[in-house]
């Protein structure tokens, strides 16, 4: 008995060490566990926590604006919240599923789907009404949370959809201004620390940063919303009418090259890109080219006055409306016999216009053409703008060059044709075309400022003013373009009926593209207009499906830009009829100026500069100023 007894109690001895020695190990275990946390893992598991438990917030700054020339908001960024789900923390996925779908008028199963995404952040929807998320924030859902995001509005809709263009949803530019200036208008980038509560919600620690001081900078254009409303709305209508494929405008300042409306149909609303097309997109008034037709003519009687072969009351024989050239014969759409150079453009005489242009001869023809700009880009400064072609003369059949003379075989933007016009308003000089006037910062400050740029004189004022004389004739009686025709001003202008290629037969087909393109008032004029309507359906003539929409631009542009009147002793003086035209005969044409054409088209023996080249040595910039201008040049100067 006392041997078991003993036995016994030995075991439970034994058993009692060996629970007192796992107790000890087990302890000795915690505790070295405990120290090597608290020394060795010390930082590591600081960090860690840190990590866990802090969040640091990535944001984009407000987007600078873009706005027209009078400050009319054409493009801002307004606050608009997102909806973003936690996955790991939402306790009710069924119930959150269901708030959410109904709140924000979603599929509850597309929305139940993200909950069970591995993810642990997805979004439930971006930029939605500010009324949802208010609503949202107020059930205070697990693992919901509401951020507020920049988003891009454009408050006129579809007016200048395709110059402004749009951003995609993280405030990116993709097209048009939005993309061209993305540099400037993009806010700046910048992180805030904050950490997370139990229910995964961040929570801002430390100060918060001036947002302001990360905004982008905003974008004054030069476009006039109101012209640009009542062009779009002009080109609407006449598109309409004659069931056209498209239409195209074109308004600047001959002055300065500010281009004050760019439009063309169809047009879309940036707010709602993506259900347009690409197509719709594009700024195609200055990345489509098309064979200009009879508002190329004015162009070629401008080069022939400063050449001295022709004058106004020169008379050409229009041949009764027929001409055969090699195997090809040239027809005008009504007969004409001998006839002045003023009335080849004021009826627009295919036949004449060839013979003027024979008087200065092919390559002084290609290298008047190339001055006015055309087959080289305008420098316009948007995205796809395109040069047009102008083939070099050695490469022009006879025909080649009849057809040039009138406008076919050549190829021009809408954008090149308006600034080559504006060359004639103005007097003869060429200005490079700019739709961005300034760029500011948030107080308002200039950042950068665009102003004229001369590229070069074309023609010598007297050359320029004739040329505008005979557009005059256009809009009056027995003119092709009387439908443009202002009451109280004179309106010089050039109507156009170019025949297009059938992209399908590759041959010149029934299809026409009506134009008119002019100024106003001719004898100082404020605005060249250029329009545009592509394949017409009926009468397709420029006159009749061009011209009234020049008059309703024209008309609404004087008004908004306050433009009276000319006095009736500086008018432009038109004879009663034909044979009384020329009774006074035009004074001698003036010598050829100086074009200064990049690669130097001219030969040296053949460029002058009107009046000569003033000495401006030894002047003050003030006194070379003033001398420069006496002399018919716009200076562009650069340092002190």
């Amino acid at each position: 008995m006392d041997d078991r007894r003993d036995k016994r109690l030995l075991w439970v001895k034994i058993r009692m060490g060996f629970v007192v020695a796992i107790v000890m190990t087990m302890f000795t275990a915690v505790v070295g566990r405990v120290y090597y946390l608290q020394t060795v893992e010390l930082d590591h598991l600081t960090e860690k926590a840190h990590v866990q438990s802090s969040k640091s917030i990535k944001l984009k700054a407000k987007r600078g604006s873009i706005v027209d020339r009078n400050g009319v908001e054409l493009a801002v960024s307004v606050e608009s919240p997102s909806i973003a789900v936690r996955t790991r923390v939402v306790k009710d996925k069924d119930a959150t599923a269901q708030a959410l779908s109904e709140i924000l008028g979603l599929n509850y199963d597309s929305v139940r789907a993200k909950l069970d995404k591995k993810a642990r952040f997805v979004w439930i929807t971006r930029q939605t009404n500010p009324e949802h998320g208010e609503k949202i924030e107020a059930l205070d859902l697990d693992g919901v949370e509401v951020h507020i995001e920049s988003k891009r509005f454009y408050p006129l809709k579809e007016t200048a959809g395709q110059l402004i263009g749009f951003t995609n949803i993280d405030g990116v530019g993709l097209e048009g201004l939005e993309r061209a200036f993305e540099k400037d208008i993009a806010g700046k980038e910048y992180r805030i620390d904050g950490v997370r509560d139990a229910r995964g919600r961040t929570i801002l620690a430390g100060v918060t940063p001036d947002f302001q001081r990360f905004e982008g900078d905003s974008v004054v254009l030069t476009i006039d919303e109101r012209i640009q409303r009542v062009a779009e709305q002009a080109l609407a209508k006449q598109v309409k009418e004659y069931e056209a494929k498209a239409g195209y405008v074109v308004a600047l300042d001959p002055k300065t090259g500010e281009v004050l409306a760019l439009a063309n149909t169809p047009t879309f609303d940036p707010n709602h890109y993506r259900s347009a097309t690409a197509d719709d997109w594009r700024l195609r008034v200055v990345t489509d080219t098309f064979e200009p037709g009879s508002v190329f003519k004015p162009f070629v009687l401008a080069g022939a006055l400063q050449e001295g072969t022709t004058q106004l009351d020169t008379m050409y024989d229009c041949e009764r409306g027929s001409i055969q050239i090699g195997k090809y014969r040239i027809r005008d759409s009504h007969a004409m016999g001998m006839s002045s150079a003023a009335r080849i453009v004021k009826e627009s005489s295919n036949i004449g216009a060839y013979k003027l242009a024979q008087t200065i001869g092919r390559e002084r023809l290609y290298q008047y053409l190339r001055a006015f700009g055309f087959g080289r880009a305008t420098g316009i400064g948007l995205r796809g703008e395109q040069a047009g072609v102008v083939w070099p003369p050695d490469r022009w059949a006879e025909v080649s060059f009849a057809n040039i003379a009138f406008g076919q075989g050549v190829t021009a933007t809408p954008v090149q044709l308006a600034t080559a016009m504006a060359t004639i308003a103005n007097g003869g000089m060429l200005l490079r075309p700019f739709t961005v006037k300034r760029i500011i910062n948030r107080n308002g400050d200039v950042v950068h400022e665009n102003s004229p740029t001369l590229v070069r004189r074309v023609i010598s004022e007297k050359s320029a003013r004739d040329t505008a004389w005979a557009m005059a004739l256009v809009t009056r009686k027995g003119g092709t373009g009387t439908k443009a025709a202002m009451e109280h001003y004179t309106v010089a202008g050039k109507t156009g009926t170019a025949q297009k290629v059938n992209p399908e037969t590759r041959r010149y087909d029934n299809l026409w593209l009506g134009s008119f393109i002019g100024f106003v008032p001719a004898e100082d004029p404020e605005i060249v207009i250029a329009v545009m309507i592509d394949e017409p359906k009926g009468r397709g003539f420029g006159g009749n499906v061009a011209a009234p929409a020049f008059h309703a631009i024209a008309t609404e542009a004087l008004k908004v830009r306050g433009v009276m009147p000319i006095a009736e002793e500086k008018r432009f003086v038109f004879p009663e009829t034909e044979v009384s035209m020329f009774a006074k005969k035009p004074k001698k044409a003036d010598a050829p100026v100086e074009m200064e054409l990049e690669d130097s088209e001219l030969e040296p023996d053949r460029i002058f500069v009107e009046g000569g080249v003033p000495d401006f040595r030894g002047l003050t910039l003030r006194q070379a100023l003033g001398e420069a201008r006496k002399h018919g040049v716009l200076p562009q100067v650069e340092g002190w």
